[in-house]
């Protein structure tokens, strides 16, 4: 609409200002580069009312003003006076009020005067939607289409279309509206709104909306929440705005793994609260960006002069190797002595990891078989950013002090292996690693759910800090879908059998067949009633997951392999065992953990003799050189007098309740240094 009744009365305001001549034809000229009209004031000399009518500025001299109505004038023009012309801009409007001028059917012509006045500036400055953005209001299941035509971050102006005249009335104004903002591109802004003013015309019905929300939470409230690092320089926010398509570029106050803060102020204010970014990066440093998308999701007063606003903005979606990125530089800047994923000297490593102690003579000799293969996948691990594994030291003054690293061996499931750390007097740098790994976890999680799920880890019972550690956390969450414990016995390889099944021929009764989803299922209903634990989902035992070959791709996208097979072992119809074994190439685990063949018993009676039988036959078939076995449950071998070598507890923690795990190990860390 290019000509309208308005209340504007060009009357002194408090907070106006005198402007130069200069200036308002800068304003002219600025109007016209961009495109946007003036709007001229035309009051009745008698009726005492306003229209207010649109004009295109043209290009202005510094002498001269001239403006092209948008639309013909009304008829009777001539019985209306111009009592002023409204130059719109941030953060002052600009007034002028015109003496001797010249006005036709095709515009208006003037000398400028030699001053203007800028207006108070708005409370919350507004801005030009671009085209194209789709509005979608609806109420009580009456729904209406439309347009944005401006907004500002408190407040939204919507135009919709009416089809049938009746349906004017069905847009409750005392009562919330939902509003959704959209491009070809996807939805922009989703919300609950109020209506602060409406305006009806012909065929078409204007709003003027304030979200009811100035916090919108995209994720559930959190009772631990991960650190905020206040970095210097600061680093800025960069993206195109998805209202406006201007390119902005703002100071990052704070920023963590999962968002940041931004300090808005009112002339420069377009943030609003639930609307979506669809493509932001975060500038470090020149030429050094993160690409990701988020969303606004609050906005605060803060208390201070200027008058400035706090706004929050969630991280929704970003590559997995560019959140790697940014939370080790977060971490860098938490400790300066701590490294995630970053390049690591193999030399040293190989060297802390023996004077650790962490590879003894007993490991050293199976690694020794194979150590070429061994070095190869450390340096491809160690030196590249690869999407299945990570690794967190600890380095003082260039040396390692501690180490952990992670793998991904199972589609949701990291794991944490390597823990090692020197001696550093009362300073517990193995549990500075321990805490990089789960603030690692804990912010990756939220964003790479489908990816990170469990987190688990094997150790050695009689090792006291892994086992208090360990069975405090699961004792501590108290809830086995949690964080659960299951106890396997060890072999450093598959036992040889000597009795009757060493034949060729076994009795036909007994069958080895690959897994089915009915066998899945029954193991499912075994592992409740004896442990009720996590491993079944952690380590894809369920049925649904039978088939699915995501890891396998994942590591044959780096030119490794990881293939699974599941083999049942039956006697005529009931399933007596379940047999895991991996056809591997990576070398990644020092301790083989990524080679292990794992056997699930359910049924006591199986014979141990034919057991070992069905494990040499499986691994002739897949050509797997001298791989170590676990059983599970570890009391199998014992029951059968099979004597077992070792025993290792996996410790497998459910990333859904990341939160209590951390208020866990937050409060383990400050009892251990109180202690220390």
């Amino acid at each position: 609409m290019t000509i309208a009744v308005v209340t504007d009365k060009l009357t002194k305001q408090e907070g106006e200002k005198k402007t130069t001549r200069r200036r308002v034809a800068d304003r002219v000229n600025r109007l016209n580069f961009l495109g946007e009209p003036v709007r001229v004031l035309l009051s009745h000399p008698r009726y005492d009312f306003t229209l207010s009518v649109k004009a295109d500025p043209q290009p202005c001299d510094g002498e001269t003003l001239e403006v092209h109505w948008r639309d013909p004038l009304p008829d009777n023009a001539s019985q209306y006076e111009i009592s002023g012309i409204v130059l719109p801009g941030d953060p002052r409007a600009f007034t002028i009020s015109i003496g001797q001028h010249e006005i036709t059917a095709k515009g208006i012509s003037c000398p400028l005067p030699p001053a203007g006045t800028a207006l108070p500036a708005r409370q919350a400055t507004r801005h030009r939607s671009l085209d194209g953005i789709k509005a979608t209001l609806s109420q009580h299941s009456a729904r209406f289409e439309g347009r944005l035509i401006d907004f500002s971050a408190q407040s939204l102006c919507v135009e919709i279309r009416i089809e049938k005249p009746h349906s004017r009335y069905w847009i409750v104004a005392e009562r919330q509206v939902h509003l959704t903002l959209e491009n070809d591109q996807g939805i922009l802004f989703s919300g609950e709104t109020e209506v602060l003013r409406n305006q009806t015309g012909l065929d078409s019905q204007s709003f003027v909306l304030a979200p009811r929300e100035m916090n919108t939470p995209r994720f559930t409230t959190r009772r631990y929440r991960p650190s905020r690092e206040f970095l210097f320089p600061e680093p800025t926010l960069a993206f195109k705005h998805p209202l406006t398509g201007r390119h902005l570029e703002l100071n990052i106050t704070n920023l963590s793994g999962l968002g940041m803060g931004i300090k808005e102020y009112p002339e420069q204010a377009m943030l609003l609260p639930g609307m979506i970014l669809p493509m932001m990066h975060i500038k470090l440093v020149t030429g050094f960006f993160i690409p990701c998308s988020g969303q606004v999701v609050y906005r605060n007063q803060v208390d201070d002069h200027a008058n400035g606003t706090q706004c929050g903005i969630a991280i929704l979606d970003i590559d997995i190797q560019d959140h790697l990125r940014l939370l080790s530089l977060l971490q860098r800047a938490q400790n300066r002595n701590a490294h995630l994923s970053s390049e690591v000297d193999i030399e040293a490593l190989w060297e802390f990891f023996f004077e650790t102690g962490f590879i003894y003579p007993s490991k050293y000799q199976q690694l020794a078989q194979q150590k070429d293969g061994f070095l190869n996948s450390f340096r491809k691990t160690y030196l590249d950013q690869t999407p299945i594994a990570r690794h967190f030291t600890f380095q003082s003054e260039g040396q390692i002090m501690a180490h952990l690293s992670a793998i991904r061996l199972y589609e949701q499931t990291w794991f944490q292996q390597h823990h090692a750390a020197r001696r550093a007097g009362k300073h517990a740098v193995g549990l500075e690693v321990l805490h990089q790994l789960t603030e690692y976890f804990y912010n990756a999680c939220h964003l790479n759910n489908d990816k990170i799920g469990y987190v688990a880890g094997f150790y050695r019972p009689e090792n006291r800090f892994p086992s208090r550690y360990f069975r405090s956390a699961v004792k501590q969450l108290n809830n086995k879908k949690a964080a659960s414990l299951d106890l396997f016995a060890y072999f450093s390889r598959i036992p040889e059998c000597y009795k009757q099944w060493s034949r060729t021929e076994t009795t036909p009764a007994w069958r080895l067949q690959q897994t089915t989803r009915g066998d899945l299922i029954e193991f499912n209903g075994f592992y409740e009633q004896v442990s009720g634990g996590c491993m079944a989902d952690a380590l894809s035992l369920k049925a649904e997951m039978l088939g699915r070959t995501v890891i396998e791709e994942e590591f044959a996208k780096l030119g490794l392999t990881r293939r699974r097979h599941l083999y049942s072992v039956k006697r005529g119809q009931e399933l007596m065992a379940i047999i895991e074994l991996h056809e591997s190439d990576t070398g990644l685990s020092l301790s083989r953990m990524d080679h292990v063949v794992i056997c699930y018993v359910l049924n006591d009676e199986l014979p141990p003799e034919l057991l070992c039988f069905k494990l040499q036959r499986l691994v002739v078939k897949f050509t797997l050189e001298q791989p170590p076995l676990m059983i599970f449950p570890a009391s199998y071998p014992e029951k059968h007098l099979f004597k077992r070598e070792k025993t290792y507890e996996m410790m497998i923690q459910n990333m859904l309740h990341i939160e209590e795990y951390m208020h866990f190990l937050n409060n383990f860390i400050e009892k251990h240094r109180s202690n220390s």
